[in-house]
């Protein structure tokens, strides 16, 4: 009797280790799912083959601004603006405690001694900015929307700011105009369209005479 029960004892102890071994692979795998699925998409339309993520509100001299809390505002270049400045040297953005106006210049950015003047989306105080891109101003061309933000603003007037900019439908009709314009500047002897694989090129100002930057990149922006 006790040769039986010290035998169901060591079968049972076999069975549960057995069950535990068998288990051990499906956790490992369940703890990787969430990973996967954290990795969310920005909606986004695509206009002209220029990115324009539907979230966020645009002003027409090709910035954007994203509520960041009740008063704070994220604010950068948009997709057109960082794909047409192409490779840029450097940044001139304000500095924190700096009040910007909207619709007034927000800061320079600067391309093989060129200096090309942006306006601001958002009026108020500056709070942050971006170190990262002041060492790699590349950043912004690489991620406009996200790593290569430019400042931060604390904007009492949020409310009233961001209803005088473009979402939508108006977004992307804006879009469409400034990709015409655009196009108007690019000789035809070239043989460059704006697009390439569905996206614009990265950098525009390339296809474009040198002598002529300054003067499209202020009708573009507005400045």
């Amino acid at each position: 009797m006790v040769a039986a029960l010290v035998l169901g004892t060591f079968i049972c102890f076999v069975l549960f280790d057995y069950f535990l071994q068998m288990r051990r692979p499906q956790a490992a795998q369940a703890v990787t799912v969430p990973v996967e699925r954290s990795e969310v998409s920005i909606p986004m339309d695509i206009v002209g083959g220029f990115k324009l993520p539907v979230g966020l509100s645009y002003h027409s001299g090709h910035a954007w601004a994203a509520r960041e809390s009740r008063s704070v505002v994220r604010i950068g270049l948009d997709d057109f603006a960082a794909r047409l400045l192409g490779k840029i040297d450097h940044l001139n953005l304000p500095a924190r405690g700096r009040w910007l106006r909207q619709g007034e210049k927000g800061w320079t950015v600067g391309r093989a001694g060129h200096c090309f003047e942006m306006l601001s989306p958002i009026e108020g105080e500056v709070v942050d900015v971006n170190p990262e891109i002041l060492k790699d101003p590349s950043i912004v061309q690489k991620d406009p929307f996200g790593a290569g933000w430019l400042v931060a603003v604390n904007s009492p007037a949020a409310d009233s700011n961001l209803k005088n900019l473009l979402r939508g439908s108006l977004a992307q009709r804006w879009m469409e105009e400034s990709v015409a314009t655009l196009q108007a500047h690019i000789s035809p002897s070239c043989g460059v369209h704006l697009q390439d694989g569905g996206h614009a090129i990265s950098d525009l100002l390339s296809v474009v005479p040198e002598e002529s930057w300054e003067a499209v990149v202020r009708e573009l922006f507005l400045a």
